[in-house]
């Protein structure tokens, strides 16, 4: 599996907003009253984000150990993983609440059941099986590095000497993980959020800089860096999202029908012939999830048409503003 397959462009937008964490974070944004400064950060930035809810309204239920049902619901609000398609695994314990969410990690590989037909949502989730959840979850397996935890062993020891690898984990003490201990809920959100931290510095992120409407159904996008060689066009147009409002204030959301990188990796393609801009006015948005471009366009007359592909072709700067 490619190592960014997971990451679809609504994951993008849970990990690309890290980079302002920091600043945002300076006030709480949650009503727990069991959480402390440890815990906070983690807290208000996943609750925040949709990734996390409480135990109740006021109760985060920090020192409560972590269910397999609900770390199953967390990682995959994180991971944005489809949780309506998802194939059925299999497991007749699990209710309407976490079904989806188990149905989809088992198919992206990330989980697996006690048995073929347990999932066992209710048993507390260990500390080393947390490994595995956030290992597999964000590809982390290359980091892997031998470990000074005694306890680190078994089926999970691959998964604790990748979280150690890669700096989430420095393990209950010096030589000690806690493999077999309980995750609590406050811990795990700690450790889930310094994985996202990571997979921010991790991940590429394509940013626009420029670009130019070639078409009423073609759009060249000039990125601010090369796309990786370990990426294809698909995948780097996944991360931004197109839509269009009509002079007459309709909005229409739309996927490309088409794509292709220009040898340098720098400029993407797009074509969205499904989508076709002729005969209409308006205003064309691109997302990369940094910015929002907004590209005014009329293609109601041959004589517009000329002056919009015109304007666009000065090959202006990507400019912040707000998808209506």
């Amino acid at each position: 599996m490619n190592k960014f397959t997971l990451f679809s462009s609504a994951t993008a937008v849970s990990i690309a907003a890290v980079s302002a964490v920091p600043q945002a974070q300076a006030e709480t944004v949650h009503s727990f009253k069991d959480v402390s400064a440890n815990y906070d950060e983690a807290v208000s930035f996943l609750y925040e984000f949709e990734i996390i809810k409480g135990v109740s309204s006021t109760e985060f239920g920090t020192y409560k150990p972590l269910t397999r049902g609900d770390a199953a619901v967390i990682l995959a609000n994180t991971l944005f993983l489809d949780t309506e398609s998802a194939p059925d695994a299999g497991f007749t314990d699990v209710n309407s609440r976490i079904k989806g969410s188990v149905n989809a990690l088992a198919e992206a590989g990330i989980i697996s059941g006690v048995t073929s037909t347990e999932f066992k949502p209710n048993d507390t989730l260990s500390r080393g099986a947390m490994a595995k959840l956030l290992t597999l979850g964000f590809e982390l397996q290359d980091y892997a590095v031998d470990t000074p935890f005694k306890d680190a062993s078994g089926v999970f020891k691959p998964y604790i000497n990748a979280l150690y690898g890669a700096e989430i984990t420095s393990g209950k003490s010096k030589d000690t993980y806690g493999t077999q201990l309980d995750i609590t809920r406050g811990d795990f959100s700690n450790l889930l959020y310094r994985t996202i931290l990571f997979a921010d510095e991790l991940y590429y992120f394509p940013v626009i800089g420029s670009y130019n409407l070639t078409s009423p159904t073609s759009i060249d996008i000039t990125l601010t860096e090369a796309v990786p060689e370990e990426w294809n066009a698909k995948e780097t147009v996944e991360f931004l999202q197109f839509s269009v409002q009509l002079k007459d204030g309709t909005e229409t959301i739309f996927d490309p029908t088409a794509y292709r990188l220009s040898q340098d990796r720098k400029t993407v393609t797009v074509e969205h012939t499904t989508y076709d801009l002729t005969g209409k006015e308006g205003t064309l948005f691109i997302d990369d999830f940094e910015n929002v471009i907004e590209i005014p366009f009329n293609f109601t007359t041959a004589a517009a048409a000329d002056a919009s592909l015109q304007k666009s072709l000065q090959n202006m700067p990507a400019t912040t503003g707000t998808a209506q």
